[in-house]
């Protein structure tokens, strides 16, 4: 680890702390918990956070974030000219700030980039087996991650912890209220006022994902099937979705009694949206993350990945389903991939969303 450089403060009292991770929406929010920590252990530090244009918007005026450096994903797809250019405006934003740790959480070559161009003496990440692309090249500080497909909450909170002196060792568990997310006041009362319009339905619905894990979708005709089985139990749904899943949503809600479909909604409308149902049913994707920090059972149609990775932490109860019930050793692709998740049986989803109705409806 190299020392801090002269008229910086030291790491046991940084002034100016940078995160970096850019994506993907449910990283980031499961990157968030860490860095409330961070605020509480740091609380006088400016906290900054380089993160891409996507998922920006459910950052925007956290309680624990001092700014924002946001990563332009136009030039970054343009070729690698318009993408040098962007990492290299972005760099120099970083560099001027005078940050004394950046803190890696993506692990990728363009994190690496970022992290070393900001100039922080101390730039902690995780060792060459534990990340991609020769990302610890970039880093001085070096987390080892045991277990590849450990939860991504507490992976995150292990490399965050590195600068608390945690190094190697096991950051403390993080509380409810860490892992909490902050909703905007203004998405917190359209979601209030929206859910009350509709009824108040109990479940939440997400068949979509990216178009990238198109392989993740568990087949439409079997979505009808459990919803109308859980409509017809009396149990209210609508059906959630995001950009590109206008479709696949529309067709699930259709003609489905006790179903509603979602209007477009911004990331923090969604994310304030899903945390008032009694239960999220859906794909394995951000919109599971929004929901269960926000204490809402899950039943997650995990499919071909390993379940322990993506699997809301205790105490919030969830079930993870795959072909056959079984956990995947290791992250499948392909054919495997998509066999993992269509072999998922309606009777299956129908037992686990009414069980955890039980759960949700039970006094305390």
């Amino acid at each position: 680890m190299e020392s801090l450089a002269p008229g910086r403060s030291s790491a046991a009292d940084p002034k100016r702390i940078l995160v970096v991770r850019l994506g993907a929406i449910g990283d980031c929010l499961r990157v968030l918990p860490a860095v409330v920590r961070l605020r509480r252990d740091f609380p006088t530090a400016e906290i900054g956070w380089v993160v891409g244009d996507l998922a920006a918007p459910l950052l925007e005026g956290h309680p624990a974030i001092t700014r924002l450096h946001v990563v332009d994903r136009r030039p970054m797809r343009a070729g690698v000219v318009p993408a040098w250019r962007e990492l290299r405006r972005v760099g120099a934003e970083l560099e001027a700030q005078r940050y004394d740790v950046a803190i890696d959480v993506h692990t990728r070559l363009k994190s690496g980039y970022l992290a070393w161009a900001s100039r922080a003496p101390l730039r902690i990440g995780v060792d060459r087996r534990s990340g991609t692309e020769a990302n610890f090249l970039f880093t001085n500080c070096h987390v080892n991650i045991q277990d590849h497909y450990e939860n991504r909450v507490t992976r995150f909170a292990r490399v965050v912890a590195a600068l608390g002196g945690a190094l190697g060792g096991e950051p403390a568990a993080l509380t409810s209220e860490e892992i909490r997310p902050w909703v905007q006041d203004s998405a917190a009362a359209w979601a209030r006022d929206f859910y009350e319009q509709a009824g108040r339905p109990q479940v939440a619905l997400f068949p979509g994902t990216s178009a990238s894990r198109a392989r993740d979708r568990w087949p439409l005709e079997r979505w009808r099937a459990a919803a109308g089985r859980l409509s017809e139990a009396g149990h209210t749904s609508m059906v959630l979705w995001g950009p590109g899943e206008m479709d696949v949503a529309g067709a699930l809600a259709a003609d489905l009694p006790g179903c509603s479909l979602a209007p477009a909604t911004t990331l923090p409308q969604m994310l304030a949206l899903l945390g008032r149902f009694r239960l999220y049913l859906g794909s394995n994707t951000a919109a599971l993350h929004m929901a269960w920090m926000q204490g809402v059972p899950s039943v997650v149609l995990v499919g071909g990945r390993p379940w322990r990775t993506d699997q809301p932490l205790p105490p919030v109860p969830s079930r993870m389903l795959s072909t056959a019930g079984a956990e995947p050793s290791r992250r499948l692709r392909g054919d495997a991939a998509s066999r993992a998740i269509e072999g998922v049986e309606v009777d299956d989803v129908v037992e686990a969303a009414e069980s955890l109705l039980r759960w949700s409806a039970a006094p305390d």
